[in-house]
C-alpha cells in the first residue's frame, strides 16, 4: 500500500504539486480517520483503521474500531472474531483486564452461532477453555478443528500443551510432532518437545532447541533451557556459551546472569561470579537468592564483610530464605570464635 502511494503522488505531481504537497503531509492515520469522519457508517474505514492500529502494536485502538465495527454490522463473523482475539490478546499482556477474556468468550461465541465451521474462532475457543483449565471444552473445541481441518497446526500445537499438561507425555510428543509436521516453523512446538526430553535428561533436547534457535535465533525460552540443560548436565563450557549469547540479546535478563555466576562457581571462577550476580542484582534488586550467592563468593574471596552485608540484604528481601539464615549464622560465629 506505501509502494502505491509513492508511485500515485509521482504520477499527480505533474499536474497537481499543491494538492500532493498536502495529501503527503497528511499521515497514514489522518487520512483513515478523515474519511471515518465523514463516513462514520462506512465499517470498511473502521477494518483499514483497526489494522492499521493493529500494525503498529496499538491494540486497544484497534479494539475500539472493531467493536464499533461490531455495532454497524452485528452480523459480520470476522468483525466478531477480531474482537474476540483483540480481548484476549490484550488480556494476556495485562492482568487487570479481568473481564476481557468473558467478553472475549461471548464474541466466539457470536461467531459460532452466525457460522459454525469459522477455523479460526474454533481455535480461539479452544485456547480460552485452555487458559481457563476446561480441559474437556478445549479438547473437544480443536478436535472439531482438526475434523474440518486437519492441517491447522495450532490446534495440534494447542493439544500437545494440553496433553503436557495432563502428564500424557506420549500424546504430547505426538501433536507437537503433528505441528511441526505440518509448519516446520512453529518454534514453540520444538520448544516444548525441547522440554519434554530435558525433563528426562534426554540430550534429543538439545536437538529441538537447536531446531528453534535456526527458526528464531532469539527466542528466549529455547536460549534459556539450553543453557540449562548443559548446566544441569555438568557441560560447562557450553553453558557458558549459551548463557552468554542469552544475556547479549537479552542484556536486562536477570536469571541469565545468575545462571551464568551459578557455572562460574562450579568452575572456581569465584571473582567473575562476582559480577555475574551483581548484573542480576542491577536488573532485578529483589533478586535475594542473587544476594545470596555473590555473599557465598565474597566469603569465599575472604571480603567477610560485603558477604554479611549479602546475606543480611537477602533475608531483609526474603526472612525465610533458609540459606541465607544458614549462612549469616555460620559467618557471625565464625568471627565470634576468631575473637575470642
Amino acid at each position: 500500500m506505501r509502494l502505491f502511494f509513492i508511485i500515485t503522488a509521482l504520477l499527480f505531481s505533474c499536474t497537481q504539486p499543491k494538492q500532493v504537497n498536502v495529501e503527503k503531509a497528511k499521515s497514514e492515520l489522518a487520512l483513515l480517520s478523515e474519511s471515518i469522519s465523514k463516513s462514520p457508517q462506512n465499517t470498511d474505514y473502521l477494518e483499514k483503521r483497526a489494522i492499521y492500529f493493529l500494525n503498529n502494536d496499538n491494540l486497544e485502538s484497534a479494539l475500539m474500531d472493531y467493536k464499533q465495527c461490531v455495532n454497524l454490522n452485528s452480523a459480520n463473523s470476522n468483525y466478531h472474531y477480531q474482537t474476540a482475539f483483540l480481548y484476549y490478546e490484550i488480556a494476556k499482556m495485562d492482568r487487570t483486564k479481568q473481564s476481557y477474556p468473558e467478553q472475549a468468550k461471548f464474541h466466539l461465541k457470536e461467531v459460532l452461532n452466525i457460522q459454525t465451521d469459522f477455523i479460526p474462532a474454533l481455535v480461539l475457543k479452544g485456547e480460552l477453555h485452555l487458559a481457563f483449565g476446561e480441559v474437556k471444552e478445549a479438547i473437544a473445541s480443536l478436535n472439531k478443528v482438526i475434523e474440518l481441518e486437519y492441517n491447522t497446526a495450532k490446534a495440534h500445537l494447542l493439544k500437545g500443551y494440553i496433553y503436557a499438561s495432563l502428564q500424557e507425555e506420549d500424546k504430547a510428543i505426538q501433536f507437537f510432532h503433528n505441528a511441526v509436521d505440518i509448519d516446520p516453523l512453529q518454534e514453540d512446538a520444538y520448544v516444548q518437545l525441547g522440554l519434554i526430553y530435558q525433563k528426562k535428561e534426554d540430550t534429543t533436547a538439545v536437538l529441538y532447541y537447536k531446531n528453534t534457535l535456526k527458526i528464531n535465533p532469539n527466542n528466549k525460552l529455547a536460549l534459556y533451557n539450553l543453557g540449562k540443560f548443559y548446566q544441569d548436565t555438568e557441560n560447562w563450557n557450553e553453558a557458558i556459551k549459551s548463557y552468554t549469547n542469552l544475556v547479549q540479546i537479552y542484556p536486562t535478563f536477570s536469571d541469565g546472569y545468575y545462571n551464568l555466576g551459578f557455572v562460574h562457581i562450579k568452575l572456581g571462577l569465584y571473582d567473575v561470579a562476582v559480577n555475574d550476580f551483581a548484573n542480576a542484582i542491577s536488573f532485578n534488586l529483589d533478586f535475594h537468592e542473587a544476594y545470596y550467592s555473590r555473599g557465598h563468593c565474597y566469603e569465599t574471596l575472604g571480603d567477610v564483610y560485603r558477604a554479611e552485608l549479602d546475606y543480611r540484604k537477602a533475608l531483609s528481601i526474603n526472612p525465610n530464605y533458609q540459606n541465607a539464615k544458614d549462612a549469616l549464622n555460620a559467618l557471625l560465629l565464625r568471627n565470634q570464635q576468631i575473637k575470642q
